[in-house]
């Protein structure tokens, strides 16, 4: 197994999993705070808004500094567990002395979208650089496993510490995860790496590198086609996210509880999946897999906004969610593929910038589901997604030849 074989990739692949700890109680916590202080839906989603925003924008500056700083991405992604700390200590200290408002929930939000933008790009781009090319579908299903993990075991978790001790504890224990995450990031370092390069761009313009890796994005037809369909997906298909909530107590007539369990079931599917890819030795990255999985995501979640009865849309979540961890496994190994490795870091910063506009499409989803329902907004999202893989079927294929070079 890579986790055991690989030690570099087994310390990387721990910071992730207590980073992901923080991440996903953050977004947990944050929605039920803001509900209790204001009693508004508005604020819960322009909190998911801000943090959306801040992700897209800062992801650009993120992908510059894990190309400008080759050999010190995993200085880097410490730097963004400590950014995420600051915002959550902050958020758990003024929760203790009852003086919690809704813009510092915003402001966590923010710094939140900010270390996401700076560690992402330079954990995707570490990953290959500890396990090479070879190995890189299996490291990628390993780091979201780390996801998924976090996202069965955390809301359980956190629930139970929030009933019994209060919210400031839930947020007490997301600072000590982030200082696990913090200490294990410390502990990776250059020798790690068997074929780190210098750091020939040290002295480049910040502006210009910038600009150069938006004309690189946009000049590259491979690249763009594969950057464009991740625009698509988080805008249309994971916006579901937004408004899922209301899915489960308005259309499937469910309680928190009942929602807790879409939100499990549908992780531990993804989970699922994510063991099979990572421990796939013959598995390839390739254009088909990708369109495939993306396709059937989205199916599965049409037909999930369709049912009524929760025992369906139980297994619908999860067979969906399955398929989703294929799709984000095959678009991360084949961005990675496709570019060369001193724009590399810039080209998966858009990568993590496209993931802001799940966010962002909370807007818009929101107000269908409010004018009609939260099922009619999560069909047609999935029903965009199909049209747009239908239409651009044929030109996605023929990114498999610029793969195989690249490989």
């Amino acid at each position: 197994m890579l986790l055991l074989e690989n030690p570099g990739f087994r310390r990387l692949w721990i910071s992730s999993l207590f980073s992901d700890v923080l991440t996903v109680t953050l977004v947990m916590c944050s929605g039920l705070v803001v509900l209790e202080i204001s009693d508004s839906a508005f604020w819960v989603g322009a909190v998911f808004g801000f943090n959306g925003a801040a992700l897209t924008i800062c992801s650009f500056i993120g992908g510059l500094l894990a190309d400008r700083f080759y050999r010190r991405r995993y200085t880097l992604v410490a730097i963004a567990i400590l950014i995420d700390m600051v915002g959550v200590l902050l958020i758990a200290i003024l929760i203790s002395v009852d003086k919690i408002m809704v813009w510092h929930v915003i402001f966590a939000a923010v710094l939140n979208g900010i270390a996401i933008s700076i560690r992402m790009p330079s954990r995707n781009a570490l990953t290959l650089d500890l396990v090479g090319k070879e190995k890189l579908v299996n490291a990628s299903a390993a780091n979201l496993v780390s996801w998924q993990i976090t996202a069965i075991a955390s809301p359980l978790i956190i629930g139970s510490i929030i009933v019994n001790y209060g919210m400031s504890w839930a947020y007490f224990l997301m600072v000590i995860a982030g200082c696990l995450a913090f200490i294990s990031a410390l502990t990776l370092n250059s020798s790690y790496v068997s074929y780190a390069k210098l750091d020939n761009s040290q002295n480049d313009d910040n502006a210009r590198s910038l600009i150069e890796g938006f004309r690189y994005v946009l000049s590259v037809p491979g690249v763009r086609s594969l950057l464009l369909l991740a625009v698509v997906a988080e805008s249309f298909v994971w916006s579901h996210e937004s408004i899922l909530a209301v899915m489960a107590t308005r259309v499937l007539n469910v309680d928190a509880f009942g929602y807790a369990s879409l939100l499990s079931v549908g992780a531990v599917g993804a989970l699922i999946s994510l063991v099979f890819i990572s421990f796939s030795k013959q598995l390839a990255p390739r254009v088909l897999l990708l369109v495939l999985t993306l396709g059937l995501f989205s199916i599965s979640l049409l037909l999930f906004s369709l049912s009524s009865w929760f025992p369906v849309s139980l297994i619908l979540i999860a067979i969906a969610y399955a398929f989703a961890m294929g799709y984000e496994t095959m678009i991360s190994a084949l961005l990675q593929l496709v570019v060369p490795d001193g724009m590399r870091g810039r080209v998966l910063s858009f990568q993590t910038s496209t993931w802001g506009f799940t966010g962002l499409a909370g807007l818009y989803m929101g107000a269908i589901a409010g004018a009609f329902s939260a099922a009619i907004a999560i069909g047609i999202g999935a029903l965009v997604v199909l049209i747009y893989l239908a239409i651009n079927f044929k030109q996605l294929l023929k990114l498999d030849v610029v793969v195989e070079e690249g490989s």
